[in-house]
């Protein structure tokens, strides 16, 4: 095979990698993985890009090129890595032992950065039509199979979101929302374009299921999105083309409109199709004292102070989940003065996202990331209807707008969630980044200075090893849920092998705090409380404000009968967490057997004030009021026990002795 033939395969190999990852990552799933849908996705997406990246190099070798592409919107993208890469150090800095957990989203962010790269190295303006269909036909797949879920025509049984809320393959129905929510603008681009029936009717289908899932996905934040979207493209459209733009399309203009309304109607009223009515939906949107409305204000709240603590780097990308719980606890003794109501409806807890993009970036990358983030939306829409502007080609026009639309409901959607956050999302936002970059004028850097035919053998090698390392991953996390299984079923001998298999095995770092904490139940389960304590403190290293880790341990130590260690702990679990009422029972049952009754009959009081139906804590109150001599409040508190659960022997046992007693 001669030289030429050699180079020829090889670029069409590249292309077939850039195109496979288009296409597989919304697919991707695997139910026998603890991280069902977004790891093995992710997985499939790094693989791949790092693969085509060192085939790039191996090309750009055997053809002796030196130069690579880019394109004026390749400056903000770098700039962005560039600023996330410092709030990695920083976070890491400030935490060594959660290096891991920063890492996992910077490795999103940069390898979604070098697969924006390597499209405007492989493809050209030509290209994106093919590159277009790629991705719609994937979607396509995705939308399909999530109407047959509407109507309980699924072969896989993942999980149940509500009567009516499904996910498709993208395993929650506020993502697979937003996924369609950025698509469809592009997809109406094509419906205004001079192209061909079939490419009309395949555009037509997709607009049609994909317009029927955002409305039953009941995501709020998609639905904001998908309508501002619209809303800003028409008028771009109008801007642009002018009125007669919608005269000439009068027909498709109706039809959307009228399709949109009977949606609405549809779900509005109850029907035989329509299993779950969105008006409720709609109305809690507007009422802040909704619960979900009250959670969102409470992660907004801790987002801002923990920016406000670490305005420049922020927190560390990624590292929102490490602090939150300390933020919330802020937020939430704020809340217990100014807005008690408010309070009543949240609590302090570990969170890995602050559904808000915006809030979430400025906490983790201070104002420096936030400044950047912006600046690479201002420029993406900039540029992108500056191309429009000048661009003759109908068919072309329409597209830059629609993918301006695209980033619009991605952003408006970042007001309520967190699509940057979610892999697929994220990649199809780059993705059509890089099709718009395809139209500005690319200039060539030349690389003949550090580019050789030993540096690209250097990173295909390294491709490979990134490949296994992803191989790596997935059964380390398939190992995680063969491990909880054997848990639940009680085989906790086998669960501790299996978990230690999977914290040897992850290269990408399971040794987070989940899998350690798995492990040291595990062990505690086995009554080797010495390794479950190393585990727990462990997981504590990295992240010290997991209440869960503060809470298992504190259960061992009084296991142990070393009460002091015990108390302080289950004292940082409620500095955390102020209504943890399993904490504050157990915390109580330790004063309690030392003696201690007063202590005790306080930390019970606090429990049942959080939580009346506690029945464990009220029957141990009335028990701590009896070793008081206090029996009238003693017989009193068995009395409500009986009233919550008339079949608590014990209770009753005590109520009848307190009775003869003359109480």
């Amino acid at each position: 095979m001669d030289g030429k033939k050699i180079i020829h395969l090889t670029g069409l190999f590249l292309r077939l990698l850039m195109f496979s990852a288009a296409f597989i990552v919304p697919l991707a799933f695997h139910l026998n993985t603890h991280e069902s849908f977004e790891m093995p996705k992710s997985a499939a997406f790094f693989s791949l890009t790092a693969l085509a990246a060192a085939v790039l190099f191996v090309k750009m070798a055997l053809k002796g090129e030196k130069v690579l592409f880019f394109t004026p919107f390749s400056f903000p993208a770098a700039l962005l890595g560039a600023a996330f890469a410092a709030s990695f150090i920083s976070g890491a800095l400030f935490n060594p032992h959660a290096v891991l957990l920063h890492w996992q989203f910077l490795k999103l962010c940069l390898l979604i950065i070098l697969f924006y790269l390597l499209i405007i190295n492989v493809f050209t303006k030509h290209d994106i039509p093919r590159l277009l269909f790629v991705i719609i036909t994937s979607h396509f797949i995705v939308a399909a199979y999530g109407v047959l879920q509407y109507f309980h025509i699924d072969i896989i049984k993942w999980v149940s979101f509500g009567e009516g809320r499904v996910y498709s393959t993208l395993g929650n129905p506020d993502y697979m929302a937003a996924q369609f929510s950025v698509l469809i603008p592009v997809l109406i681009a094509v419906l205004l374009s001079p192209v061909n029936k079939l490419a009309k009717f395949f555009s037509g289908m997709c607009v049609t299921m994909m317009f029927f899932l955002v409305i039953v996905s009941q995501g709020r934040g998609a639905w904001l999105g998908f309508l501002g979207s619209l809303a800003y493209m028409f008028l771009m459209l109008g801007i642009i083309y002018g009125k007669s733009f919608f005269s000439r399309h009068k027909k498709f203009f109706v039809s959307m409109a009228a399709f949109l309304v009977l949606l609405i109607i549809l779900f509005t009223v109850p029907n035989p199709i329509n299993r779950n009515p969105i008006t409720e939906r709609i109305k809690q949107s507007f009422d802040i004292t909704n619960d979900s409305v009250a959670v969102r204000l409470f992660y907004w709240e801790s987002a801002l102070q923990m920016a406000a603590a670490k305005p420049f780097f922020g927190a560390g990308i990624g590292g929102f989940s490490l602090n939150t719980a300390y933020y919330q606890r802020k937020v939430y003794d704020r809340w217990l003065k100014a807005a008690p109501k408010m309070a009543a409806k949240v609590e302090p807890h570990v969170e890995l996202y602050t559904h808000n993009d915006f809030l979430q970036t400025l906490a983790e990358n201070g104002f420096l990331g936030f400044g950047v983030y912006l600046l690479l939306f201002f420029s993406a829409f900039y540029m992108a209807l500056k191309l429009a502007s000048r661009e003759e080609n109908i068919f072309h026009k329409n597209l830059l707008i629609g993918i301006t639309a695209s980033i619009a409901a991605f952003l408006i959607n970042g007001l309520l969630n967190f699509p940057w956050r979610v892999a697929p999302t994220l990649i199809l936002l780059w993705s059509l980044l890089g099709i718009f970059s395809l139209y500005e004028k690319r200039f060539a850097v030349n690389t003949k200075k550090i580019l050789s035919v030993p540096l690209a053998v250097f990173l295909a090698a390294a491709a490979f090893v990134f490949i296994v390392i992803q191989a790596r991953v997935f059964y380390a996390n398939a190992l995680v849920k063969h491990g909880q299984a054997q848990f639940a079923e009680g085989n906790y001998a086998q669960a501790r092998d299996t978990f230690e298999k999977s914290l040897a095995s992850n290269a990408r770092g399971t040794d987070r705090i989940e899998l350690v904490l798995y492990a040291g139940n595990a062990y505690n389960a086995l009554l080797d409380t010495d390794t479950a304590i190393k585990y727990y403190n462990r997981g504590l290293e990295m992240f010290p404000n997991f209440i869960e880790s503060h809470y298992n341990v504190a259960n061992v130590y009084m296991s142990k009968g070393m009460k002091e260690k015990a108390l302080e702990e289950y004292e940082k679990t409620l500095a955390l967490n102020p209504k943890f009422t399993a904490a504050m029972n157990n915390m109580a049952n330790l004063y309690f057997n030392t003696g201690n009754f007063e202590k005790a009959k306080d930390m019970y009081k606090r429990a049942l004030d959080v939580t009346p139906s506690l029945i464990e804590a009220r029957y141990n109150l009335g028990a701590c009021y009896y070793r008081m001599k206090d029996y009238k409040n003693a017989k009193k508190e068995m009395a409500e026990v009986l009233k919550y659960d008339p079949n608590y022997q014990e209770a009753r046992k005590w109520a009848e002795q307190l009775g003869r007693m003359g109480y």
